[in-house]
């Protein structure tokens, strides 16, 4: 007998009997599950449960309408406030899935040894659902747990008239903040995260093999307006910066960018659309203070924070706008109390925004190692980042010994922008009194290009059939 195949689709996939297979051509059905996960923080809210999706979307007493609890939901046309276009409820009134008139497709099953006969082609059920995903029906996950992906993974684009196994599907967009999560999560090395504050000083990083970037405010404030570290950059400078260097790669391919964020700008109502600015730029984390409007560098002396109230309701106007964005964009959660209210308060503050939802915390300017290892250990299994700046207030500590603390990120805001300044200040210098700049040989025009990505614009124009580097660069 026929196998019986149910076809349901979200975007360019085709959900087929619990699998997910891209619209182009067909693959076996074990190949076709792409390391795709669907999850309640990264795909709209829609979790898979007994093969259709439930959870912030529900029918209403007509099977035909759905009502939807979020405006946005992806792929949902709204009509007369509910959703209708590429959703319909199925008989059951809860339960709602993803339908494809036609085409129709015909799917020729991997041969597979029998020992389900009698159970192939049941449907699964609420106990073969797991929190993998969907479950091929007797329990076992026919999807791939560790990678999450996803609203990205509508980028597989082909056609739906054959299926055939010389097919070889792209890899699922991950999003930028989904890996940068999975890395603090799940890696059993410290992230090391480079400070960079404009295009060349990313792509350097990138080329060099960083697996993070992060986009310092000192440095952004010194490069994009000339000015020193004091709350003087705003919103508008931040996130066209951070935008810029998220993008550098293709799709935000590149090391995922952890970006600051200051205080937020303002109030709720702005930190909440910072927050959006920075999700929709492709930054995957950023790290928001206590520090009072009229802030500085956390290395400078002088500083002063604001009442804890006030510092939780900048973490909770973050967890909130994150949740309405349906994003998983990580929150880090830093306190500057230390110079001014001691340790014993940062501790407090870091607790009380872990509680509200912070993902990650850091505590600015240590005194001494010692402090920086107890920090860990008061504020374990909760992971805290090293902002590590050298020649600042806090003692220098390595690589190797922040990871042996137990930190699972770190961050040196001063790693360009320092070398740039005694590099450049040099050459001018150089310039200045001799006439020369002193530019080593091998460091040519087309080699700081080639960096930019020389290489990958050359491509695009052969492959679009163009000429304009036919005779070479």
């Amino acid at each position: 007998m026929e196998p019986t195949t149910t076809i349901n689709e979200r975007g360019s996939l085709h959900i087929i009997n619990g699998n997910a297979i891209p619209t182009n051509g067909s693959i076996p059905l074990e190949q076709a599950v792409l390391q795709l996960k669907f999850h309640n923080e990264t795909v709209n809210e829609l979790q898979p449960v007994n093969g259709f999706a439930k959870d912030h979307i529900q029918a209403t007493t007509e099977p035909e309408d759905i009502h939807s609890h979020n405006e946005n939901v992806h792929e949902l046309q709204l009509v007369n406030g509910f959703a209708k276009d590429h959703i319909q409820a199925t008989a059951e009134s809860g339960d709602i899935y993803y339908k494809v008139e036609e085409p129709k497709i015909e799917i020729i099953p991997e041969p597979q040894p029998d020992t389900h006969s009698t159970h192939s082609q049941d449907k699964p059920t609420q106990r073969d659902v797991s929190e993998n995903g969907l479950t091929n029906g007797h329990g076992t996950s026919t999807l791939v747990s560790k990678l999450e992906a996803i609203d990205g993974a509508s980028n597989l684009t082909a056609t739906t008239s054959s299926l055939t196994n010389t097919f070889t599907p792209l890899a699922p967009f991950v999003p930028a903040s989904t890996r940068l999560r999975q890395i603090i999560a799940h890696s059993p090395n410290i992230l090391v995260c480079p400070g960079v504050y404009d295009g060349l000083s990313a792509r350097i990083a990138d080329a060099v093999g960083f697996k993070g970037i992060y986009m310092t405010g000192a440095g952004t404030t010194a490069s994009c307006l000339g000015a020193a570290d004091l709350g003087i950059a705003q919103l508008h400078d931040m996130r066209t910066n951070a935008n810029m260097i998220a993008n550098l790669r293709p799709g935000g391919s590149g090391p995922p960018l952890i970006a600051d964020m200051d205080t937020g700008y303002g109030g709720p109502l702005i930190i909440a659309r910072a927050v959006q600015a920075y999700v929709l730029a492709g930054v995957a984390g950023f790290h928001i203070e206590d520090q009072i409007a009229e802030k500085r560098c956390g290395h400078l002396q002088g500083k002063e924070v604001v009442d804890i109230e006030t510092y939780i309701q900048r973490i909770k106007a973050c967890v909130l706008s994150r949740a309405r964005l349906r994003s998983d964009i990580v929150i880090i959660a830093r306190t500057d109390a230390n110079q001014s209210r001691g340790y014993a308060e940062c501790i407090t503050r870091l607790k009380r925004a872990r509680d509200e939802g912070a993902d990650m915390g850091i505590l600015e300017g240590f005194v001494s190692k010692e402090q920086a290892r107890q920090a860990v250990q008061d504020m374990a299994p909760w992971p805290l980042c090293l902002n590590s700046v050298e020649n600042g207030v806090s003692p220098l500590i390595s690589v190797a010994e922040a990871e042996e603390m137990g930190f699972k990120v770190m961050i040196f805001s001063f790693a360009a922008l320092a070398p740039a300044y005694v590099a450049i200040k040099e050459t001018f210098e150089r310039l200045l009194n001799h006439g020369v700049t002193g530019t080593p040989k091998e460091i040519t025009p087309k080699t700081i290009f080639q960096v930019c990505g020389l290489d990958e614009e050359a491509e695009i124009d052969a492959a679009t059939g163009g000429k304009a580097f036919s005779k070479g660069v």
